[in-house]
């Protein structure tokens, strides 16, 4: 073990010192800006010399103060700068360690660990900034022995090894390149740019640049929808390049009861997921990849701080339709999805396209009273919504078979929920004036994930469908 207690590789010190500026720079922007005159500003620039010269002392300390160790089955953390603290985590409550590296650690061939608990909720029980790659392996050599020491039969000798067997998945190339061009990236991507543009309004002359184009106001609609074109263009072939770079090298290994998912090129990371933490399987079509026969699988964890989309883990980001089964088989036994679900009834359609519909005609009437005669035009999102609304009903559905529930619904995205009944936090019913007269129900089941929970519903239910369910449920609970 690595009784000797060490220090983060000194590269920590930078990487705290970033994370401070960055706390700050917001703030000092915006404090600038709203108070700039010339007495302010050599005030503001004395003050930020010294509030800089304080991150940098209190990273040094910071960095000489944090020390860790392994000590009677426990990893041990001192920190603090003024008040010393220890934490004391025990290895049989260590569920995960989750190793990335940065742009920065990948410079100095340094890994981040983060370790979690089965308390951990948003944040890693501990974090190790900079660290050797070796001393990241030593701590899992660590935590791999102390679990075979727990699990060891009496009967299996000190000198008998066990061979281990490993399932591993890599990503196709083909797979990687329909991940990046059918991804919704692009609205992060145009999300991005308006803030940067919010942002920094002031120092980028906005007039002049309008001045540059003011030919534009007397051009053409062909003209404005070429540009428009060419803008979404060009946030598309960004946002490729960032799936691209996110994914690269994507893989799967499961080993005895954990899996373990590595990926990335600036970014490197690697998740560890005990399979006792998943609490549900989720698989997506987005349109584009529904159209096209691809989906997305995803691991819903109990707790984690290393996720993909609040608490959910991506185990498979593009795999076609035809190999989900197969590869779940493989990496998740426990979890099957079924083709034929109990659909919803007839008189639920009207329901879920007027609910589609009523929004849009909500923006539909300014456009028209304001903009004619081109906000006729935004008539088109009528069959749109109707649409919508029609495959809303359409792909939304339950089953139950044996101990597993199954939900499936539509967003935008089809999604599927593939829960066991143990794994269940609550399930409830909500039924309001308009479905009550119909025999309609809401039903929604939660699952332990993060700090709240994570909550499934399904709208419009048969109340004799949802009857079933909850007698199945509690079932359980009544034993």
């Amino acid at each position: 073990m690595m009784f000797e207690p060490k220090r983060i590789h000194p590269v920590g010190m930078i990487l705290s010192f970033a994370r401070m500026i960055k706390s700050y720079i917001i703030p000092a922007i915006v404090f600038f800006f709203v108070g700039s005159n010339d007495r302010f500003d050599l005030y503001f620039i004395i003050g930020g010399c010294c509030l800089a010269l304080l991150i940098v002392v209190t990273s040094i300390l910071e960095w000489w103060k944090f020390t860790y160790w392994f000590e009677d089955g426990e990893l041990r953390i001192k920190h603090g700068i003024f008040v010393t603290k220890k934490r004391y985590i025990p290895i049989e409550r260590i569920q995960t360690i989750n190793i990335s590296a940065g742009i920065v650690q990948q410079l100095f061939r340094l890994v981040k660990v983060q370790v979690e608990t089965a308390g951990t909720g948003i944040e890693a029980e501990a974090v190790l900034s900079a660290i050797k790659k070796q001393d990241a392996d030593k701590i899992q050599e660590v935590l791999a022995e102390y679990k075979q020491e727990i699990k060891k039969p009496s009967l299996v000798e000190e000198d008998q090894t066990i061979p281990q067997e490993q399932t591993v998945y890599k990503m196709k190339t083909k797979d990687l390149l329909v991940a990046a061009s059918t991804s919704s990236g692009i609205g992060v991507i145009i999300s991005a740019v308006a803030a940067f543009v919010s942002q920094f309004d002031e120092l980028i002359s906005f007039e002049e640049i309008f001045e540059r184009f003011e030919f534009l106001t007397h051009a053409s609609i062909t003209l404005y929808a070429i540009l428009v074109f060419i803008g979404f263009f060009i946030a598309w072939i960004l946002s490729i390049i960032g799936v691209l770079l996110k994914y690269a090298y994507f893989t799967v290994v499961k080993e005895e009861d954990e899996i373990r998912i590595s990926r990335g090129i600036f970014e490197k990371s690697q998740v560890s997921i005990p399979l006792k933490r998943i609490q549900a399987i989720k698989i997506v079509q987005n349109p584009l990849r529904q159209l096209l026969g691809y989906k997305t699988v995803y691991i819903e964890s109990a707790g984690g701080s290393a996720v993909d989309e609040g608490t959910s883990t991506i185990l498979f980001p593009v795999v076609s339709k035809h190999e989900v089964s197969t590869l779940m088989e493989q990496f998740v036994p426990l979890f099957k999805q079924n083709s034929r679900l109990h659909r919803l009834p007839i008189r639920s359609k009207k329901r879920y396209m007027i609910r589609k519909v009523l929004p849009a005609i909500a923006i539909i009437l300014p456009l028209i009273y304001f903009f004619q005669p081109w906000g006729y035009s935004s008539l088109i999102l009528i069959p749109i919504c109707l649409v919508w609304g029609y495959y809303s009903y359409k792909d939304a559905g339950w089953n139950i078979e044996g101990d597993q529930l199954q939900l499936a619904f539509r967003r935008v995205s089809k999604t599927d929920i593939l829960v066991y009944r143990n794994r269940l936090q609550s399930v409830k019913t909500k039924t309001s004036y308009f479905q009550k007269k119909y025999s309609l129900q809401t039903f929604e089941c939660t699952i332990k994930t993060g700090l709240v929970g994570n909550s499934f519903p399904v709208k419009d239910m048969d109340e004799r469908d949802t009857d079933k369910i909850i007698s199945w449920y509690s079932y359980e609970t009544g034993k």
